[in-house]
């Protein structure tokens, strides 16, 4: 609500600048006395940018109407300007009702005070009254507005804040998660080399000693031992440069892309039949939510190929409103066990990668086992 102490100036002024003019117009009635009774009210005045509880200014307010009524009808004149300011301290009380009330015995007293005086006057100070009061009303809706549009404005901008916020916690979970779909990736990658380079090279190291041992007293033998060495580890460096090559997409090419040359690169090398299908209105995702399509995607067809000993590969990228759900099917040997309770097949792994991101991971085996990877959909413009 408007402060009261915005209108002092006014108030000052209706009470001094009317005093001092009826000091020109008063006829037989003695200065002195008229100005101690006009700056007793102009305490009183004074005293009401003090007061603050309810009771306090009701009281002052009756005691201004009351005093304020008698100079009116004791001097007259402009002493009804006077009469007027009363109403600037029971106007800012918060009970509407007890408003009212004041402003009635307000307008009661007025013209009881001037009920000697001439029509025009009293019709004057009433449309002055309410005037005043229209004014004063209105000025306090139009701060009530300002309070509210302040309000809505501090209330927007806090939520502002809390968006730039959770845009970075949003910028920072998807860096964690890359971060952990790296680490993941590495340690996969590293139980591989472990488990397939490391124990050819362990195997090759042993037919070297061999043939160290053959070749003094068989050549022909340890030749052919030489030869077999030479063809472990061909298929030793061959395995391991398909695993350096699948350890992460080509940088010069994401997304789709990355599905669809993954496919390609199988089908060339292995003689299945691949497919990719986009179904929906594609959007742009984030390169968290990209790497972990691609890598559950490498993970199924890796699972397909040893596993299933599948002899076709589809892809179904499916783009909703809210998710983009991926399907891998594969034709291969349907898994055996309970899936929920193995960690086999890196499904662990891919559940782990899809939690991490808000989405979640299916699997079904009819009609044939397939992988299914939802994920949800943030845009971009949402988080600004």
């Amino acid at each position: 609500m408007m402060s009261k102490h915005t209108f002092l100036p006014l108030m000052y002024g209706m009470v001094l600048i009317p005093g001092i003019i009826n000091i020109f117009l008063l006829k037989d009635i003695s200065y002195e006395i008229f100005v101690v009774h006009t700056l007793l009210f102009f305490t009183l005045v004074v005293l009401g940018r003090f007061l603050n509880k309810e009771a306090h200014l009701i009281l002052l307010s009756i005691v201004e109407i009351i005093f304020s009524t008698w100079l009116c009808m004791t001097y007259g004149n402009l002493m009804f300007i006077i009469a007027l300011t009363p109403l600037f301290v029971y106007l800012h009380l918060p009970v509407i009702m007890v408003r009212w009330v004041m402003l009635g015995m307000h307008l009661i007293a007025i013209n009881y005070a001037l009920l000697n005086h001439p029509p025009v006057l009293i019709v004057t100070s009433n449309i002055f009254l309410l005037l005043i009061t229209a004014l004063v009303t209105l000025l306090q809706r139009l701060e009530l507005r300002r309070e509210a549009a302040q309000l809505l404005y501090d209330e927007l901008r806090k939520k502002h804040y809390e968006l730039d916020e959770s845009k970075s916690r949003l910028v920072l979970f998807s860096k964690q998660v890359e971060g952990f779909a790296q680490a993941e990736e590495r340690s996969r990658i590293s139980q591989q080399l472990h488990d397939d380079v490391g124990h050819r090279m362990i195997r090759t190291k042993m037919m070297m000693e061999a043939a160290l041992q053959i070749i003094p007293a068989d050549q022909d033998k340890g030749m052919d031992l030489l030869k077999e060495i030479r063809d472990q580890l061909a298929t030793g460096l061959d395995e391991m440069r398909a695993t350096v090559r699948r350890m992460r997409p080509s940088p010069q090419v994401t997304g789709m892309h990355s599905l669809s040359r993954m496919l390609e690169e199988i089908g060339r090398d292995t003689g299945i039949l691949t497919s990719l299908t986009v179904e929906g209105v594609p959007c742009t995702l984030y390169p968290s939510q990209e790497i972990i399509l691609y890598k559950n995607a490498r993970e199924a067809v890796t699972n397909a190929l040893r596993h299933g000993h599948a002899e076709s590969i589809r892809i179904v990228i499916h783009y909703r409103d809210t998710e983009v759900c991926m399907s891998v099917c594969n034709d291969g040997i349907l898994p055996a066990g309970n899936l929920q309770l193995s960690a086999g097949l890196g499904l662990a792994g891919m559940k782990e990668r899809c939690d991490l991101a808000g989405g979640h991971l299916e699997w079904s085996l009819e009609p044939h086992f397939t992988v299914t990877t939802r994920l949800p959909i943030t845009y971009r413009q949402e988080v600004r």
